[in-house]
Formats: C-alpha cells, sequence, structure tokens
C-alpha cells in the first residue's frame, strides 16, 4: 500500500505526469485521472518528511 502517492509516485518520478508549473517548493500537474476537464493538482515539495527528491 502507498503510504503518500504524491510523495512515492510523483515527486520520485515514478509516475509520469504533464506540469503545469515547477518551483524549488511547489509542483502543479494535470491530474491523472481527472473528475473535471481541467483538473490541477498544485503539491508542496518540502513540506512532507517521507516525500523524495
Amino acid at each position: 500500500m502507498i503510504e503518500d502517492f504524491y510523495c512515492e509516485e510523483v515527486l520520485s518520478g515514478k509516475t509520469i505526469v504533464k506540469k503545469v508549473l515547477e518551483t524549488d517548493n511547489v509542483l502543479a500537474y494535470y491530474h491523472t485521472n481527472p473528475f473535471y476537464p481541467v483538473h490541477i493538482v498544485a503539491i508542496p515539495k518540502n513540506i512532507f518528511p517521507p516525500c523524495y527528491h
């Protein structure tokens, strides 16, 4: 079971996403299974200790 999808899959690069914006602190990308025609997810890169970079 994945502890945190965003950390273990997206930030680590295991799951390829179409990026909207990426900075040192934030990653915004199009949702991999959108509910709306445009569904963008924005996640912080540095707040979660278990995240991989």
